[in-house]
């Protein structure tokens, strides 16, 4: 192709029924748009292009059939660059002023399409369309020519367009590259979302993948959202988009975008609700915990040793150890374990038991500990060090002997358990 190549795609592009279209082949070819929606915003905010086709005898067929064929290097940059027309044109029509355009590119183009003559940016001045309202999606796992990404990234971003890697985790997706291209958004596959409603662990796991994307500086779209389940999941995570057919299916844009003020407010009342009933749900499951802590820490406070004051709640089930740290987070002594979970322990970690002299100041079960003294603290669910197993830590101040220790207690915890 060559640096006129925008002007040989005009020739097959026509305009029928309000809409433009285009020939290839055999097939006529037609844009359909996606809506993408901010929940925070409870409105859309873009569209993701896409396509469709229609055989001779007007049946429509799979996309991936006409561009998964046998082409040439030339053909495929061809025909992405004539659907990026169609959906370019067919966007400006119907002028979404506050929405951004998001546009696949063919990975075949970002490796070889500056070989092929300009393009892009003489598309985006003919539709007189802003390149800060173009997000161009990249699928980076399909692409292994590692200057051909960060080249192709570069210059859409120099641009002005935004742009998205797509189906960040599926295949071989990982954190190096996007540290390495700082794309504007990253796209969460849908198998991410559909695992997590399923698996504890990835549940848990998805906000967290969420927060690291936000650290490297990227918003977060969360795709394929089907039902409500996904959609508070994915909110709970602190995703920043959705798209998918909970909210809307695709469409030429001659129809109204579907409104989902009153699902979102659903939605929202549903997180605050199942927050609220969460949180009681956890401090009530400890409370036999907490108050049997609260008694042994005011023992040792009275100078009773700590196999005396904790002889109480050592004997509880889900208790995996309690230690005392000096006031620079320290550990004293040993960790004090019952004998129904020392039993437990994995034998390969025990390089990790012995714990004397450990340094736990950095935890923040010691720092709100000595931040608000005499007050009990209640840590989140976490991965103890010391046996690799999830548990939640309660804390407190106390003296011990004349000097300022916290006392701390870990908790076995596993998803969906109740503890008495």
């Amino acid at each position: 192709m060559t640096s006129d190549s925008l002007v040989q795609l005009e020739r097959v592009v026509e305009e029928h029924d309000e809409l433009l279209t285009a020939r290839y082949d055999r097939y006529q070819l037609f844009s359909v748009f996606q809506p993408i929606y901010s929940f925070a915003h409870k409105r859309m905010v873009g569209c993701e292009g896409l396509t469709r086709v229609l055989d001779d005898n007007g049946s429509q067929i799979h996309p991936g059939q006409l561009l998964g064929g046998r082409h040439s290097i030339e053909e495929t940059i061809y025909l992405d660059r004539l659907m990026r027309t169609l959906h370019v044109g067919n966007f400006s029509i119907r002028k979404r002023e506050n929405a951004w355009l998001f546009l696949n590119v063919s990975p075949v183009v970002v490796i070889n399409g500056h070989q092929h003559g300009d393009f892009f940016a003489d598309l985006l001045a003919k539709y007189d369309f802003p390149p800060q309202r173009v997000v161009i999606e990249i699928l980076e796992t399909a692409i292994a020519d590692e200057y051909a990404l960060e080249a192709t990234v570069s210059s859409y971003q120099e641009l002005g367009c935004m742009v998205a890697i797509d189906d960040f985790g599926a295949g071989h997706s990982n954190f190096e590259r996007i540290w390495r291209l700082r794309p504007d958004i990253v796209k969460l596959d849908r198998s991410m979302i559909q695992r997590a409603t399923t698996d504890p662990t990835i549940g848990r796991s998805l906000g967290l993948i969420v927060s690291l994307l936000h650290e490297i500086g990227g918003l977060v779209l969360a795709e394929g959202i089907e039902t409500e389940e996904q959609a508070m999941l994915a909110i709970t995570a602190d995703v920043d988009m959705m798209q998918g057919f909970l909210l809307s299916g695709a469409a030429t844009l001659k129809e109204p975008i579907p409104d989902c003020q009153r699902l979102f407010e659903r939605l929202h009342d549903s997180i605050m609700q199942t927050s609220i009933d969460e949180e009681f749900e956890f401090l009530r499951s400890f409370r036999s915990y907490y108050d049997a802590f609260s008694r042994a820490a005011n023992m040792l406070s009275a100078g009773l040793n700590l196999y005396t004051a904790t002889e109480e709640i050592i004997s509880m089930g889900e208790v995996l150890r309690i230690y005392v740290l000096n006031e620079y987070g320290a550990q004293i002594g040993e960790n004090l374990t019952s004998p129904e979970q020392a039993v437990k322990r994995d034998p390969r970690l025990y390089p990790l038991t012995e714990a004397r002299g450990a340094s736990w100041g950095h935890r923040p079960y010691f720092r709100r500990a000595i931040s608000r003294p005499g007050e009990v603290q209640l840590t989140r669910p976490y991965l103890s060090l010391t046996d690799a197993r999830m548990c939640l830590t309660l804390s407190r101040t106390i003296q011990l002997r004349n000097e300022r220790a916290v006392l701390c207690c870990d908790l076995a915890w596993h998803s969906g358990h109740t503890n008495k």
